[in-house]
C-alpha cells in the first residue's frame, strides 16, 4: 500500500507532472467510530467491559483507469487504523472486531457493503494497542461512466455494531455534549 500512496502522492513532486485526479471521499461514520463490548451477563459498568475499539483513521489511495470519455474504473485501496483497549473483564487477552466498508452514492444510497474481521491479541501486560489493518488493504473497484464524477461516490468505514452497541454509542455521545 505504501508504494501506491507514494506513487500517487508524488506525481507532482518529481518532474512537474500533472497532479492526479481526486479520489472518492473516504471517512469514518461517526456513530460507528467506536465500539464497547461488554462481558456476557447483565452488567454494563466499567468493570464489565471486555474490550473497546476506536477507528482513529482510514488511509486511502486510488488508481484511475479511465478513458478520455470518462468511462472506466477507479480502484480504491484503504486500511483502517484502530485503537484497541482491553477491559477489566477481558480474560483471554483477545478482542474480535468487525468493521465494514460501505460505498454509497452522493445521495447516500448504499451501493456495496463488505464486513471484515480483525482479531487483536494483547501481549504481556499491554492493555492498549494501535494497529493498521493493511495486510492486505481493502480494495474497491468503482465503475465510472462518461460524465460521472468521483464525488458521486463516498466510502464510509465503521464498526459493525449490534443495536445495543449503537444505542450505547448514542447515549454516550449525548452525555459527552
Amino acid at each position: 500500500m505504501a508504494a501506491v500512496v507514494a506513487s500517487i502522492g508524488g506525481c507532482a513532486l518529481f518532474g512537474g507532472e500533472e497532479v492526479p485526479p481526486p479520489c472518492p471521499r473516504v471517512s469514518v461514520l461517526s456513530e460507528a467510530a467506536s465500539v464497547t463490548r461488554f462481558a456476557d451477563g447483565p452488567g454494563r459498568d466499567l468493570i464489565d467491559v471486555d474490550f473497546q475499539g476506536e477507528l482513529t483513521d482510514v488511509l486511502s489511495a486510488c488508481v484511475h483507469d479511465v478513458a478520455d470519455d470518462g468511462s472506466g474504473t477507479i480502484i480504491v485501496e484503504l486500511a483502517a487504523e484502530l485503537l484497541a483497549a482491553r477491559g477489566p473483564a477481558n480474560r483471554d487477552r483477545e478482542a474480535q472486531f468487525d468493521y465494514f466498508v460501505t460505498v454509497t452514492s452522493a445521495s447516500g444510497r448504499i451501493l456495496n457493503k463488505e464486513t471484515f474481521g480483525l482479531t487483536v491479541t494483547f501481549p504481556g501486560n499491554r492493555t492498549r494497542l494501535t494497529l493498521l489493518d493493511d495486510d492486505p488493504p481493502v480494495s474497491l473497484t468503482l465503475p465510472m461512466a462518461p460524465n460521472q464524477r468521483v464525488d458521486d461516490y463516498r466510502v464510509l468505514v465503521g464498526f459493525q455494531l449490534s443495536r445495543e452497541e449503537l444505542e450505547y454509542n448514542r447515549r454516550r455521545r449525548r452525555t459527552l455534549r
